[in-house]
């Protein structure tokens, strides 16, 4: 393998895609480890990219893949073992003598949080610590790319749903999130902090619809409903149990107002004004229209 310093996993996802393109702007060297060949030669014709195929529920292959890594970005689908996975990658980087590793984590992650995607993160977090390696932890709040599910219901019928009422959240665009990351990967200084990513203003899903019907020029609304009636059509769209209850929980704590508070961090560490939903909305109108 050559001599690249930084792995990336997570390289083909949402955040992920936009990490690589940053790291390339940076002119920055790194290995992405992806699951199989297809994902590989996508991302073998990216400049200064190394491609490792392989697994986090491989420990051998998690070896081969961090040999000479000396700082690693940690991210994950959204699976039932995705704790278990994490776990796994967090030993097999100690093993290998990972030196930093740069985790996307959840804001408000709590080992004792009512929410079950909190508690994996924090469970994840402490082990890191546990091990003794540096870390940065990227506690980011609601994705505004998480919209994009809705894009077949704002597009024909003009609407999209949730259950948090009238509760504002601080979301985040995931460009932002990748541009912390990105800075943590390559500048020092990021070593043992954590790091809290909101977008710049906490916003009700009822304004993101009035914003959304005057980026899109139709009228777009956003329908309340009863956890147990999300909890209904989460299971009718196909999702399976364990995620329909961890979406719930997470509707849950966005409606206690838990996701509400502003961070300043996308300024601070990148330079840069964090994107708000305006701008999201005009950046992704493709999606909606």
């Amino acid at each position: 393998m050559k001599n690249n310093n930084v792995l990336i996993t997570g390289a083909t996802g949402t955040v992920g895609t936009q990490l690589i393109k940053m790291l390339v702007n940076r002119n920055t060297p790194f290995r992405a480890l992806v699951r199989n060949n297809d994902q590989g030669t996508l991302m073998s014709h990216l400049p200064k990219a190394e491609v490792a195929i392989g697994d986090l529920s491989d420990a051998y292959g998690l070896q081969q893949a961090l040999q000479g890594i000396e700082k690693a970005f940690l991210l994950t689908n959204s699976l039932e073992q995705s704790e278990q996975l994490q776990l796994n990658f967090v030993n097999a980087a100690h093993k290998a003598g990972v030196k930093h590793i740069v985790k996307l984590s959840q804001l408000a992650a709590d080992e004792h949080s009512p929410v079950r995607f909190l508690r994996y993160h924090a469970v994840v977090e402490n082990r890191i610590r546990e091990l003794g390696m540096d870390y940065t932890f990227l506690r980011a709040n609601l994705f505004m790319q998480g919209l994009t599910a809705f894009a077949h219901y704002i597009k024909y019928e003009g609407t999209f749903y949730g259950s948090l009422g009238d509760a504002a959240v601080s979301s985040v665009d995931v460009r932002d999130i990748a541009a912390v990351a990105a800075t943590a990967l390559t500048e020092p200084g990021h070593e043992n902090k954590i790091y809290p990513i909101t977008g710049p203003a906490a916003i009700t899903h009822f304004q993101m619809a009035e914003i959304l019907s005057d980026v899109l020029g139709i009228n777009i609304k956003y329908v309340d409903l009863t956890p147990e009636q999300m909890q209904g059509a989460l299971t009718v769209a196909g999702f399976p149990q364990w995620q329909v209850g961890g979406l719930i929980e997470d509707y849950a704590h966005y409606a206690r107002g838990e996701a509400a508070h502003v961070f300043n961090t996308v300024k601070d560490i990148t330079g840069q004004h964090a994107i708000s939903f305006e701008q999201f909305a005009l950046d992704y109108k493709q999606y909606f229209c």
